[in-house]
């Protein structure tokens, strides 16, 4: 008996070491999902809260959502992209918290937390949500800063079509705040839409006024239902900017600032941002420059409809238009010709946006000094948008223009890598509108062209 006491007694002792060790033995962690961000991870989210196909791991997903949908953001600010998962049932839910999130650009946006965006510099990036093999995404286009602008109605010196006028002071970052003009000519009955209106040079005059059939051009447009508005920056309103926009200092690009929050008031203000009706624009020469510079570094594909340029932009490529000692090519029009401005064209149009003549000088010397800055200023610049998927943009070319305007414009034309086309007009020169066969093409154009775009 004494033995079998003993027996038992050892037993029982061997059975609670075993519970003891059993007991103490560590849990399994939970699994981990690691976001494409530093310093980020996030458990798998229970099933209850994401998972509503209740298969576990958000098994069954079969596409991903990113919202929004290829916004333009300007540079220092920042926004919250979510993700949204379907599953083969037609569920969804909310993963921003689960995907894992990337940028294809990190210098121009920057992820700071899960789907939190920080726009750092000019250009595109694709922001995607991935879980596994099911991934989503949205093109983010990063643009300068618009400025801040203020009209007040002023009466409208005598000219050739009836309108109401306003004067826009205009405060842009990093440079001198200044006024624009605008003459708007309402159609009769409800407009169709609106059409803005820029000329050549420094726009220092009304497109009616600067070109022989410029009134021909917008009383087709006004007779097809749409709004009319006419910019300028010194004639007839007043005689203190002769140097126009580009009234320096602070370079072309941040210069065309004015144009730019000149548009953007006149979308709000006179085309009331309605949606549902198109915003166009067309200015000839560095009047299409001003259209170029708003495209592709302000941000303004995302109100206009349709642009056309003609006989430009002038200087799509700063440094060319400058230098002027890249070879002549023959151009879209079959004319052999160069992209330099000429020294008149430098000292006119280029050096007075900045604080000395370094466009005029370098194409005396032909220096590669400024090369960097006139790159950055230039509308094809390395970190211009370049795709607008909300606007047609429709090039016209004067057959007779030897200058530096097709082949400047050819240059934007081909780095756009949406929606686009490009003729030339038979008869017509530079100052297209100066020509008859120029105006109504131009006025045809806009009548037929100037439409909501369907966006995929």
């Amino acid at each position: 008996m004494a033995k079998l006491r003993i027996l038992s007694q050892w037993l029982l002792a061997l059975s609670m070491l075993c519970c003891s060790a059993l007991m103490a033995k560590p849990q399994t962690s939970a699994k981990t999902e690691i976001l494409a961000v530093k310093g980020r991870t996030s458990p798998s989210p229970p099933l209850q809260s994401t998972n509503p196909s209740g298969e576990g791991k958000l098994s069954g997903l079969v596409s991903i959502s990113v919202t929004p949908a290829n916004p333009t953001l300007t540079i220092g600010s920042q926004k919250q992209f979510a993700a949204t998962g379907t599953w083969e049932n037609g569920a969804q839910a909310d993963i921003t918290d689960t995907v894992v999130w990337s940028s294809s650009g990190p210098t121009q946006a920057q992820l700071t937390s899960a789907g939190q965006v920080k726009a750092t510099a000019g250009g595109t990036a694709t922001i995607t949500a991935s879980y596994g093999s099911v991934s989503g995404s949205s093109v983010v286009t990063v643009t300068d800063p618009l400025g801040t602008a203020i009209g007040t109605s002023v009466a409208c010196p005598a000219g050739d079509l009836s309108g109401v006028c306003y004067a826009v002071a205009i405060s842009c970052p990093n440079v001198n705040d200044f006024t624009g003009y605008i003459k708007v000519t309402y159609p009769t009955g409800t407009p169709v839409g609106s059409v803005v209106f820029s000329s050549g040079g420094n726009g220092t005059g009304l497109y009616e006024k600067d070109y022989t059939y410029g009134t021909t051009v917008l009383d087709m447009v006004s007779q097809a239902g749409l709004t009319v508005v006419q910019t300028t920056w010194d004639h007839p309103f007043t005689t203190e900017q002769p140097h126009g926009w580009e009234t320096g200092p602070g370079g072309v690009r941040a210069l065309a600032c004015r144009y730019a929050t000149l548009a953007q008031w006149i979308y709000t203000n006179i085309h009331e941002a309605n949606t549902a009706a198109p915003f166009c624009a067309t200015g000839n020469s560095a009047g299409a420059e001003e259209i170029g510079q708003a495209m592709t570094h302000y941000g303004l594909g995302s109100i206009f409809s349709m642009v056309e340029p003609t006989s430009g932009p002038s200087f799509s490529q700063q440094v060319w238009a400058c230098d002027g000692t890249q070879p002549d090519v023959v151009n879209p029009c079959g004319n052999l010709s160069g992209y330099g401005v000429g020294l008149s064209g430098t000292e006119e149009f280029i050096d007075p946006a900045y604080s000395k003549p370094i466009c005029s000088e370098t194409y005396k010397t032909h220096e590669t000094t400024f090369d960097a800055l006139f790159l950055h200023d230039s509308v094809v610049a390395t970190d211009a948008a370049l795709s607008y998927p909300n606007t047609f943009v429709n090039f016209r070319f004067g057959d007779l223009d030897m200058g530096a305007g097709p082949n400047q414009g050819t240059t934007w034309e081909s780095a756009i890598t949406s929606a686009k086309g490009s003729s030339c007009i038979a008869g017509a020169a530079h100052s297209i509108p100066n020509s008859l066969v120029g105006a109504q093409t131009v006025g045809s154009d806009v009548v037929a062209l100037c439409q909501l775009q369907t966006v995929p």
